[in-house]
Protein backbone atom coordinates (compact mmCIF):
# COMPACT_ATOMS: atom_id res chain seq x y z
CA UNK A 1 0.00 0.00 0.00
CA UNK A 2 1.36 3.42 -0.93
CA UNK A 3 2.54 5.72 1.87
CA UNK A 4 0.11 8.51 0.94
CA UNK A 5 -2.78 6.02 1.02
CA UNK A 6 -1.73 4.80 4.48
CA UNK A 7 -1.44 8.37 5.76
CA UNK A 8 -4.87 9.15 4.32
CA UNK A 9 -6.44 6.20 6.15
CA UNK A 10 -4.73 7.16 9.42
CA UNK A 11 -5.98 10.74 9.05
CA UNK A 12 -9.50 9.50 8.35
CA UNK A 13 -9.53 7.26 11.43
CA UNK A 14 -8.12 10.08 13.58
CA UNK A 15 -11.00 12.32 12.48
CA UNK A 16 -13.56 9.64 13.28
CA UNK A 17 -12.04 9.09 16.73
CA UNK A 18 -12.08 12.84 17.44
CA UNK A 19 -15.79 13.03 16.56
CA UNK A 20 -16.66 10.11 18.83
CA UNK A 21 -14.54 11.56 21.65
CA UNK A 22 -16.08 15.03 21.49
CA UNK A 23 -19.68 13.89 20.98
CA UNK A 24 -19.37 11.57 23.97
CA UNK A 25 -17.73 14.29 26.07
CA UNK A 26 -20.32 16.99 25.38
CA UNK A 27 -23.35 14.71 25.69
CA UNK A 28 -22.09 13.33 29.01
CA UNK A 29 -21.11 16.78 30.32
CA UNK A 30 -24.52 18.33 29.59
CA UNK A 31 -26.63 15.36 30.74
CA UNK A 32 -24.67 14.97 33.99
CA UNK A 33 -24.93 18.66 34.88
CA UNK A 34 -28.60 18.77 33.91
CA UNK A 35 -29.41 15.76 36.07
CA UNK A 36 -27.28 16.78 39.08
CA UNK A 37 -27.79 20.55 39.16
CA UNK A 38 -31.45 20.59 38.07
CA UNK A 39 -33.30 17.26 38.41
CA UNK A 40 -31.47 16.03 41.53
CA UNK A 41 -31.57 19.39 43.35
CA UNK A 42 -35.17 20.23 42.45
CA UNK A 43 -36.90 16.88 42.96
CA UNK A 44 -34.65 14.94 45.33
CA UNK A 45 -32.60 17.35 47.47
CA UNK A 46 -35.27 20.08 47.33
CA UNK A 47 -32.63 22.82 47.18
CA UNK A 48 -31.93 25.72 44.88
CA UNK A 49 -31.14 24.54 41.39
CA UNK A 50 -28.07 25.63 39.46
CA UNK A 51 -24.33 25.86 40.09
CA UNK A 52 -23.06 26.79 43.54
CA UNK A 53 -20.57 29.17 41.95
CA UNK A 54 -20.75 31.34 38.80
CA UNK A 55 -17.59 29.60 37.59
CA UNK A 56 -19.82 26.70 36.61
CA UNK A 57 -21.32 28.85 33.86
CA UNK A 58 -17.87 30.04 32.81
CA UNK A 59 -17.09 26.35 32.27
CA UNK A 60 -19.75 26.15 29.55
CA UNK A 61 -18.56 29.37 27.93
CA UNK A 62 -15.04 27.93 27.70
CA UNK A 63 -16.16 24.65 26.19
CA UNK A 64 -18.46 26.49 23.78
CA UNK A 65 -15.47 28.49 22.56
CA UNK A 66 -13.48 25.28 22.25
CA UNK A 67 -16.04 24.03 19.74
CA UNK A 68 -15.05 26.83 17.36
CA UNK A 69 -11.34 26.27 18.04
CA UNK A 70 -11.75 22.56 17.36
CA UNK A 71 -13.63 23.23 14.15
CA UNK A 72 -10.85 25.53 12.95
CA UNK A 73 -8.13 22.97 13.74
CA UNK A 74 -10.23 20.22 12.17
CA UNK A 75 -10.53 22.16 8.92
CA UNK A 76 -6.79 22.86 8.95
CA UNK A 77 -5.99 19.15 9.29
CA UNK A 78 -4.51 19.58 12.78
CA UNK A 79 -7.04 17.41 14.58
CA UNK A 80 -4.26 15.67 16.52
CA UNK A 81 -4.06 18.75 18.78
CA UNK A 82 -7.79 18.86 19.57
CA UNK A 83 -7.84 16.01 22.07
CA UNK A 84 -4.89 17.47 23.99
CA UNK A 85 -6.55 20.91 24.12
CA UNK A 86 -9.72 19.45 25.62
CA UNK A 87 -7.89 17.36 28.22
CA UNK A 88 -5.67 20.25 29.32
CA UNK A 89 -8.58 22.73 29.35
CA UNK A 90 -10.89 20.44 31.32
CA UNK A 91 -8.41 19.41 33.99
CA UNK A 92 -7.04 22.96 34.36
CA UNK A 93 -10.47 24.51 34.80
CA UNK A 94 -11.70 21.68 37.06
CA UNK A 95 -8.67 22.16 39.31
CA UNK A 96 -9.18 25.93 39.57
CA UNK A 97 -12.93 25.48 40.17
CA UNK A 98 -12.45 22.92 42.98
CA UNK A 99 -9.78 25.03 44.71
CA UNK A 100 -11.91 28.19 44.68
CA UNK A 101 -15.23 26.58 45.61
CA UNK A 102 -14.08 24.14 48.32
CA UNK A 103 -11.16 25.97 49.91
CA UNK A 104 -13.45 27.74 52.46
CA UNK A 105 -15.06 24.42 53.46
CA UNK A 106 -13.02 21.32 52.45
CA UNK A 107 -15.39 18.93 54.26
CA UNK A 108 -18.04 19.55 51.61
CA UNK A 109 -15.69 18.56 48.83
CA UNK A 110 -17.54 16.91 45.98
CA UNK A 111 -15.90 16.85 42.61
CA UNK A 112 -15.83 15.07 39.34
CA UNK A 113 -18.10 14.87 36.38
CA UNK A 114 -19.06 11.87 34.30
CA UNK A 115 -17.41 13.69 31.40
CA UNK A 116 -14.13 13.11 33.20
CA UNK A 117 -14.75 9.37 32.95
CA UNK A 118 -15.21 9.80 29.19
CA UNK A 119 -11.82 11.51 28.92
CA UNK A 120 -10.15 8.64 30.76
CA UNK A 121 -12.08 5.60 29.50
CA UNK A 122 -12.23 6.70 25.85
CA UNK A 123 -8.55 7.61 25.58
CA UNK A 124 -7.63 4.19 24.06
CA UNK A 125 -9.68 4.87 20.90
CA UNK A 126 -6.76 6.92 19.54
CA UNK A 127 -4.31 4.00 19.97
CA UNK A 128 -1.85 6.56 21.32
CA UNK A 129 0.12 5.63 24.42
CA UNK A 130 1.37 9.21 24.88
CA UNK A 131 -2.15 10.61 24.94
CA UNK A 132 -3.21 7.90 27.37
CA UNK A 133 -0.50 8.94 29.83
CA UNK A 134 -1.35 12.63 29.40
CA UNK A 135 -4.96 11.90 30.36
CA UNK A 136 -4.09 9.57 33.25
CA UNK A 137 -1.40 11.76 34.78
CA UNK A 138 -3.50 14.87 34.19
CA UNK A 139 -6.47 13.37 36.08
CA UNK A 140 -4.33 12.18 39.00
CA UNK A 141 -2.32 15.42 39.18
CA UNK A 142 -5.44 17.56 39.29
CA UNK A 143 -6.73 15.80 42.42
CA UNK A 144 -3.31 15.93 44.06
CA UNK A 145 -3.17 19.71 43.50
CA UNK A 146 -6.69 20.17 44.83
CA UNK A 147 -5.91 18.04 47.88
CA UNK A 148 -2.76 20.05 48.59
CA UNK A 149 -4.63 23.38 48.29
CA UNK A 150 -7.70 22.51 50.39
CA UNK A 151 -5.59 20.26 52.66
CA UNK A 152 -8.02 17.38 52.68
CA UNK A 153 -7.33 13.63 52.37
CA UNK A 154 -10.76 13.11 50.78
CA UNK A 155 -9.16 13.37 47.33
CA UNK A 156 -7.77 9.86 47.90
CA UNK A 157 -11.08 8.34 46.76
CA UNK A 158 -11.22 10.02 43.33
CA UNK A 159 -7.49 9.33 42.82
CA UNK A 160 -8.05 5.61 43.43
CA UNK A 161 -11.07 5.66 41.11
CA UNK A 162 -9.02 7.35 38.35
CA UNK A 163 -6.20 4.84 38.76
CA UNK A 164 -8.62 1.90 38.52
CA UNK A 165 -10.37 3.29 35.45
CA UNK A 166 -7.02 4.14 33.86
CA UNK A 167 -5.88 0.57 34.44
CA UNK A 168 -8.96 -0.72 32.61
CA UNK A 169 -8.36 1.78 29.80
CA UNK A 170 -4.72 0.65 29.58
CA UNK A 171 -5.83 -2.97 29.10
CA UNK A 172 -8.08 -1.86 26.24
CA UNK A 173 -5.25 0.20 24.74
CA UNK A 174 -2.82 -2.73 24.82
CA UNK A 175 -5.39 -5.07 23.27
CA UNK A 176 -6.22 -2.55 20.52
CA UNK A 177 -2.52 -2.02 19.78
CA UNK A 178 -1.83 -5.75 19.72
CA UNK A 179 -4.78 -6.40 17.42
CA UNK A 180 -3.75 -3.66 14.98
CA UNK A 181 -0.15 -4.88 15.03
CA UNK A 182 -1.31 -8.41 14.20
CA UNK A 183 -3.48 -7.14 11.34
CA UNK A 184 -0.62 -5.02 9.98
CA UNK A 185 1.81 -7.92 10.19
CA UNK A 186 -0.65 -10.22 8.40
CA UNK A 187 -1.26 -7.64 5.70
CA UNK A 188 2.48 -7.11 5.12
CA UNK A 189 3.04 -10.86 4.92
CA UNK A 190 0.24 -11.28 2.36
CA UNK A 191 1.55 -8.29 0.41
CA UNK A 192 5.03 -9.80 0.35
CA UNK A 193 3.70 -13.16 -0.84
CA UNK A 194 1.67 -11.49 -3.57
CA UNK A 195 4.79 -9.73 -4.81
CA UNK A 196 6.71 -12.98 -4.83
CA UNK A 197 3.89 -14.71 -6.67
CA UNK A 198 3.76 -11.96 -9.28
CA UNK A 199 7.53 -11.94 -9.80
CA UNK A 200 7.56 -15.74 -9.87
CA UNK A 201 4.85 -15.85 -12.50
CA UNK A 202 6.68 -13.25 -14.55
CA UNK A 203 9.98 -15.13 -14.18
CA UNK A 204 8.62 -18.50 -15.25
CA UNK A 205 6.78 -16.90 -18.16
CA UNK A 206 9.57 -14.82 -19.70
CA UNK A 207 12.76 -15.92 -17.92
CA UNK A 208 13.65 -18.78 -20.25
CA UNK A 209 12.56 -16.77 -23.28
CA UNK A 210 15.06 -14.06 -22.35
CA UNK A 211 17.88 -16.51 -21.76
CA UNK A 212 17.84 -17.93 -25.31
CA UNK A 213 18.44 -14.65 -27.20
CA UNK A 214 20.77 -13.59 -24.38
CA UNK A 215 23.04 -16.58 -25.07
CA UNK A 216 23.03 -15.72 -28.78
CA UNK A 217 23.86 -12.10 -28.00
CA UNK A 218 26.76 -13.08 -25.76
CA UNK A 219 28.13 -15.46 -28.43
CA UNK A 220 27.83 -12.79 -31.12
CA UNK A 221 29.63 -10.29 -28.89
CA UNK A 222 32.47 -12.77 -28.39
CA UNK A 223 32.80 -13.28 -32.15
CA UNK A 224 32.85 -9.54 -32.77
CA UNK A 225 35.47 -9.10 -30.04
CA UNK A 226 37.73 -11.58 -31.85
CA UNK A 227 37.05 -9.93 -35.21
CA UNK A 228 37.67 -6.37 -34.03
CA UNK A 229 40.33 -6.56 -31.30
CA UNK A 230 40.82 -2.78 -31.41
CA UNK A 231 37.35 -2.21 -29.89
CA UNK A 232 37.85 -4.27 -26.73
CA UNK A 233 36.64 -1.46 -24.48
CA UNK A 234 33.15 -1.38 -25.98
CA UNK A 235 32.86 -5.15 -26.20
CA UNK A 236 33.83 -5.47 -22.53
CA UNK A 237 30.98 -3.11 -21.64
CA UNK A 238 28.57 -5.22 -23.70
CA UNK A 239 29.81 -8.39 -21.96
CA UNK A 240 29.26 -6.86 -18.51
CA UNK A 241 25.76 -5.69 -19.38
CA UNK A 242 24.83 -9.09 -20.82
CA UNK A 243 26.12 -10.72 -17.62
CA UNK A 244 24.08 -8.24 -15.58
CA UNK A 245 20.90 -9.12 -17.48
CA UNK A 246 21.68 -12.80 -16.97
CA UNK A 247 22.07 -12.19 -13.22
CA UNK A 248 18.67 -10.49 -13.06
CA UNK A 249 17.06 -13.39 -14.92
CA UNK A 250 18.71 -15.92 -12.58
CA UNK A 251 17.45 -14.01 -9.52
CA UNK A 252 13.95 -13.87 -11.00
CA UNK A 253 14.01 -17.62 -11.64
CA UNK A 254 15.06 -18.25 -8.03
CA UNK A 255 12.06 -16.22 -6.85
CA UNK A 256 9.80 -18.01 -9.29
CA UNK A 257 10.76 -21.56 -8.44
CA UNK A 258 8.70 -23.44 -5.86
CA UNK A 259 10.47 -24.40 -2.66
CA UNK A 260 12.88 -27.28 -3.08
CA UNK A 261 12.73 -29.81 -0.27
CA UNK A 262 16.25 -31.19 -0.76
CA UNK A 263 17.52 -30.60 2.75
CA UNK A 264 20.58 -32.50 3.90
CA UNK A 265 22.79 -32.26 6.97
CA UNK A 266 25.69 -29.91 6.26
CA UNK A 267 28.71 -28.59 8.09
CA UNK A 268 28.19 -24.83 8.26
CA UNK A 269 31.91 -24.27 8.80
CA UNK A 270 32.73 -25.93 5.46
CA UNK A 271 30.06 -23.88 3.66
CA UNK A 272 31.41 -20.61 5.07
CA UNK A 273 35.01 -21.47 4.30
CA UNK A 274 34.05 -22.25 0.70
CA UNK A 275 32.10 -19.00 0.30
CA UNK A 276 34.93 -16.94 1.82
CA UNK A 277 37.42 -18.56 -0.56
CA UNK A 278 35.44 -17.63 -3.67
CA UNK A 279 34.76 -14.13 -2.27
CA UNK A 280 38.43 -13.52 -1.63
CA UNK A 281 39.09 -12.21 -5.14
CA UNK A 282 36.53 -9.42 -4.70
CA UNK A 283 37.96 -8.67 -1.25
CA UNK A 284 41.51 -8.47 -2.65
CA UNK A 285 40.40 -5.95 -5.27
CA UNK A 286 39.43 -3.58 -2.47
CA UNK A 287 42.17 -4.72 -0.10
CA UNK A 288 39.46 -5.87 2.33
CA UNK A 289 40.23 -8.33 5.12
CA UNK A 290 37.63 -11.00 5.90
CA UNK A 291 37.73 -12.02 9.56
CA UNK A 292 35.88 -15.29 10.30
CA UNK A 293 35.05 -16.56 13.78
CA UNK A 294 33.15 -19.85 14.12
CA UNK A 295 32.14 -21.33 17.44
CA UNK A 296 33.62 -24.72 18.25
CA UNK A 297 31.47 -27.88 18.13
CA UNK A 298 28.85 -26.28 15.93
CA UNK A 299 26.09 -28.81 15.12
CA UNK A 300 25.29 -29.92 11.59
CA UNK A 301 22.29 -28.11 10.14
CA UNK A 302 19.65 -29.33 7.72
CA UNK A 303 19.71 -27.03 4.70
CA UNK A 304 20.05 -26.74 0.97
CA UNK A 305 23.81 -26.26 0.66
CA UNK A 306 23.75 -24.35 -2.62
CA UNK A 307 21.03 -21.98 -1.50
CA UNK A 308 22.82 -21.14 1.77
CA UNK A 309 25.98 -20.53 -0.24
CA UNK A 310 24.04 -18.09 -2.39
CA UNK A 311 22.75 -16.29 0.70
CA UNK A 312 26.25 -15.90 2.14
CA UNK A 313 27.72 -14.81 -1.20
CA UNK A 314 25.08 -12.07 -1.48
CA UNK A 315 25.67 -10.81 2.07
CA UNK A 316 29.47 -10.90 1.85
CA UNK A 317 29.41 -9.16 -1.54
CA UNK A 318 27.13 -6.43 -0.19
CA UNK A 319 29.38 -5.95 2.83
CA UNK A 320 32.59 -5.68 0.80
CA UNK A 321 31.05 -3.30 -1.72
CA UNK A 322 29.68 -1.01 1.01
CA UNK A 323 33.16 -0.37 2.46
CA UNK A 324 36.03 1.75 1.16
CA UNK A 325 39.41 0.17 0.53
CA UNK A 326 41.35 -1.35 3.46
CA UNK A 327 38.11 -2.31 5.16
CA UNK A 328 37.40 -5.26 7.42
CA UNK A 329 34.46 -7.63 7.12
CA UNK A 330 33.55 -9.82 10.10
CA UNK A 331 31.69 -13.11 9.93
CA UNK A 332 30.62 -14.57 13.26
CA UNK A 333 28.92 -17.95 13.54
CA UNK A 334 27.54 -19.37 16.76
CA UNK A 335 24.78 -21.48 18.22
CA UNK A 336 21.92 -19.09 19.01
CA UNK A 337 19.94 -21.58 21.09
CA UNK A 338 19.14 -25.29 21.21
CA UNK A 339 17.27 -25.14 17.91
CA UNK A 340 19.07 -22.58 15.75
CA UNK A 341 22.41 -21.13 14.69
CA UNK A 342 23.30 -17.51 14.06
CA UNK A 343 25.40 -16.16 11.18
CA UNK A 344 26.38 -12.48 11.46
CA UNK A 345 27.99 -10.51 8.64
CA UNK A 346 29.31 -7.19 9.94
CA UNK A 347 30.82 -4.40 7.86
CA UNK A 348 32.03 -0.88 8.65
CA UNK A 349 30.79 0.70 5.47
CA UNK A 350 28.47 3.53 4.53
CA UNK A 351 25.49 2.12 6.42
CA UNK A 352 21.81 2.30 5.51
CA UNK A 353 19.44 5.16 6.31
CA UNK A 354 16.09 4.57 8.03
CA UNK A 355 14.24 5.47 4.83
CA UNK A 356 16.24 2.92 2.84
CA UNK A 357 15.77 0.25 5.53
CA UNK A 358 12.02 0.20 4.92
CA UNK A 359 12.58 -0.65 1.24
CA UNK A 360 15.51 -3.06 1.53
CA UNK A 361 13.53 -6.15 0.58
CA UNK A 362 11.43 -4.47 -2.08
CA UNK A 363 11.97 -5.81 -5.64
CA UNK A 364 14.34 -3.75 -7.79
CA UNK A 365 15.23 -1.39 -4.94
CA UNK A 366 18.98 -0.84 -4.77
CA UNK A 367 21.46 1.75 -3.51
CA UNK A 368 24.23 0.53 -5.81
CA UNK A 369 24.82 1.85 -9.31
CA UNK A 370 25.11 -1.63 -10.81
CA UNK A 371 22.74 -3.41 -8.43
CA UNK A 372 19.72 -5.41 -9.59
CA UNK A 373 17.59 -4.79 -6.51
CA UNK A 374 16.84 -8.52 -6.24
CA UNK A 375 19.76 -9.87 -4.19
CA UNK A 376 18.29 -9.25 -0.74
CA UNK A 377 14.84 -10.31 -1.88
CA UNK A 378 16.25 -13.62 -3.09
CA UNK A 379 18.23 -13.92 0.14
CA UNK A 380 15.15 -13.43 2.30
CA UNK A 381 13.10 -15.91 0.26
CA UNK A 382 15.77 -18.60 0.65
CA UNK A 383 16.00 -17.96 4.39
CA UNK A 384 12.20 -18.06 4.76
CA UNK A 385 12.12 -21.30 2.77
CA UNK A 386 14.51 -22.65 5.42
CA UNK A 387 12.12 -21.44 8.18
CA UNK A 388 14.76 -18.93 9.26
CA UNK A 389 14.93 -15.20 9.91
CA UNK A 390 17.04 -12.30 8.70
CA UNK A 391 17.56 -9.17 10.80
CA UNK A 392 19.43 -6.03 9.74
CA UNK A 393 20.85 -3.31 11.99
CA UNK A 394 22.55 -0.32 10.42
CA UNK A 395 23.80 3.17 11.16
CA UNK A 396 24.79 5.66 8.49
CA UNK A 397 28.57 6.03 8.16
CA UNK A 398 29.08 3.42 10.87
CA UNK A 399 28.26 0.12 9.23
CA UNK A 400 25.73 -2.68 8.98
CA UNK A 401 25.13 -5.95 10.79
CA UNK A 402 23.11 -8.65 9.07
CA UNK A 403 22.14 -11.61 11.24
CA UNK A 404 20.72 -14.80 9.76
CA UNK A 405 19.05 -17.32 12.06
CA UNK A 406 18.72 -20.83 10.66
CA UNK A 407 17.04 -23.80 12.36
CA UNK A 408 19.24 -26.81 13.05
CA UNK A 409 16.47 -29.19 11.99
CA UNK A 410 13.81 -28.64 9.36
Amino acid sequence: MRLDTINGLILHEEKRAIKIYLYSFYITLVLYDFFYFYIYKKYISKVTIGFENPLGYVNYVIFLLLVFVSYYLYRKGKQAFIKYIYVIAYFSFATIYDCIVFLPNPTKYMSGNAAELILVMFSPIFINIRFYWVVTLGAVLRYIIVGAVIQSPIITIPVILVVVLSGIAYIFLIRFSSYIKALTSTYEELRHKEKLAFIGEMATTIGHEIRNPLASLKGFTQLQREKYPEDQYYFSIMDKEVDRINTIVNDLLVLGRPRSAHFTKNNLKNIIEYVVSISQQLANQKNTKIDVWIEEDLPLIECDENQIKQVLINLIKNGIESMPEDGKLKIHVKKADENSVSISVIDHGCGISKEEMTNLFEPFFTTKEDGTGLGLMVTRKIIEDHQGKIEIESEVNQGTKVEVLLPIRQ
